[in-house]
């Protein structure tokens, strides 16, 4: 008997995932993420401008410059960061959405996840392009940096 205790034991604490991890989520009802896209792409040919924003630090952190929302030649939309995007990544990420407004991106999901769309990981400064999958830029104002793990919004830039 003592020897099918051990087993079962280990079995029940490591289908437990919450006694295995040292990080957890501030607000169990908050529906998960999308999966977002790791590093950077290549637009084709001429780009065009639809969209500009400035960004603006948020919660403390130094996440500041320019970006633009552009379209490729393939009629693909991209999130382009200029050469003086600057942000923290001691979390090692920031994930970039478009968002309906600049308030915290785990509360807008909470309230329709339809108010947030992921385009990428960043986790470096300067001049970067990503895509944004399956568009819809329309319904969105705002683009904004999240940190997942501290659940709080880097930044954010309004698009104009």
């Amino acid at each position: 008997m003592k020897k099918l205790l051990f087993p079962l034991l280990l079995v029940a604490l490591l289908g437990t995932p919450s006694l295995l991890s040292s990080c957890s989520s501030s607000n169990d009802n908050d529906p998960a993420p999308q999966t977002p896209t790791t590093g950077t792409v290549t637009p084709n040919g001429n780009l065009t401008t639809l969209k500009t924003g400035t960004i603006a630090p948020q919660s403390g952190t130094p996440t500041t410059g320019m970006l633009t929302i552009v379209r490729d030649a393939d009629n693909r939309e991209f999130v382009q960061l200029a050469d003086n995007f600057v942000s923290d990544f001691h979390t090692g990420t920031v994930t970039i959405y478009l968002a309906k407004d600049a308030t915290n991106i785990g509360a807008q999901r909470r309230a329709d996840a339809t108010n947030v769309k992921v385009v990428a990981l960043v986790n470096k400064n300067g001049r970067q392009v990503f895509l944004i999958d399956r568009g819809g830029l329309e319904s969105f104002s705002t683009v904004v940096f999240y940190c997942e793990t501290a659940s709080i919004n880097f930044g954010a830039a309004p698009l104009k």
